[in-house]
């Protein structure tokens, strides 16, 4: 199916005025104009293919409305699907049109969380900022930096047990829990490493397949279900996420798992959400399986958010099934190709 005629089923959109659709076509004008710049490998008979332009002045006009129209800030997704999981189409759609060209894949992430005192009187909110640069040559060394941000009480509820606490600077857990083991957790942030390994060997999770390099990795729905397995279907949403959130892949590939996720029974619309950063995205859920923290007691829900206008992943969230509570996450501050890789200079 074309996603731009699945986007225009699915969103069906109010009549727009002049200005918003002359807007729309110009920010379509202007993404075409930097794909070529961006893309000399390719020519430009194909970029036109790609990004079908016989049917994509009426979505990108669908999909920039919002941002042209000088209005508030912009209004839920309209969704038709039934399921309401028409937003990855839209993303799918939009993710297409970003540049995938560079010797390096660079992301920088939040990762952090929550877990109770050894008391169980209050909640911790321990978290870090992860820097990554893999190179798109096998060969090469994948590159970390890594700045602790240490530990403070969640809410200002939690603030005040701590303070009858005593307000400590450290916690010492006797045995693995929430937290994920035993030993002690120090409130300050800790010291920034900077470090290269050889150890990203481009093994896409659970598939247990290594490969040469990433542009590998099939384009279609279809044939990541299939290299992924395709008998487990909590095990291939897990492994499209990681592909989605993690992996230096085309933008082909990464709008295909988009799709699949769309088409995958047991992954549920969750609506419009605000990740742990505090932006505002659409997200699904689904019972978690490879993200779920090893020592948590009960269950647990994997929350994925995601901007579908942009079609940028935001937040991976793992969540308590029973009360809702965010046990991790792993947000996405930035993530883009590069020519050099700042890391290796310093």
């Amino acid at each position: 199916m074309d996603d731009y005629r699945a986007v225009r089923e699915l969103l069906p959109a109010p009549p727009l005025s002049p200005g918003v659709e002359r807007a729309g076509r110009d920010r379509l004008a202007a993404a075409i104009a930097h794909e070529r710049a961006r893309r000399s490998r390719r020519t430009a008979r194909r970029n036109l293919l790609r990004l079908g332009l016989a049917g994509a002045a009426a979505a990108v006009a669908v999909v920039f409305a919002q941002a042209a129209a000088p209005a508030p800030p912009a209004a839920p997704v309209t969704l038709a699907q039934p399921d309401g999981k028409g937003f990855l189409l839209v993303a799918a759609a939009a993710v297409t049109a970003v540049p995938d060209q560079g010797a390096w894949w660079g992301s920088t992430e939040v990762r952090g969380s929550r877990y109770r005192d050894p008391g169980g009187r209050y909640v911790l909110h321990e978290s870090r900022t992860v820097e990554t640069w893999i190179p798109a040559d096998p060969e090469g060394l994948t590159w970390y930096r890594e700045t602790p941000r240490g530990v403070r009480p969640e809410t200002p509820r939690d603030e005040a047990a701590w303070r009858a606490d005593g307000s400590p600077s450290s916690w010492t857990y006797d045995k693995p829990g929430e937290h994920g083991s035993s030993g002690v957790v120090r409130a300050e942030p800790g010291e920034r490493r900077t470090w290269s390994t050889e150890d990203w060997d481009f093994r896409i999770v659970t598939a247990d397949r290594p490969l040469t390099k990433m542009s590998d990795l099939p384009d279609t729905p279809e044939g990541l279900r299939a290299l992924f397995g395709g008998d487990d279907d909590r095990a291939t949403v897990d492994t499209a996420v990681r592909l989605m959130f993690f992996a230096p892949v085309s933008s082909e590939t990464r709008a295909a798992a988009y799709r699949l996720l769309a088409s995958t029974p047991g992954v549920a619309a969750a609506g419009r959400v605000t990740d742990v950063l505090g932006r505002t995205g659409q997200a699904i859920e689904y019972e978690a399986g490879e993200f779920a923290p090893p020592h948590h007691p009960g269950a647990t829900r994997t929350r994925v958010v995601i901007d579908p206008v942009s079609g940028r992943p935001l937040s991976l969230e793992t969540r308590s099934a029973a009360d809702g509570m965010l046990l991790t996450y792993t947000a996405i501050q930035d993530s883009r190709w590069a020519d050099d890789n700042p890391l290796e200079k310093e």
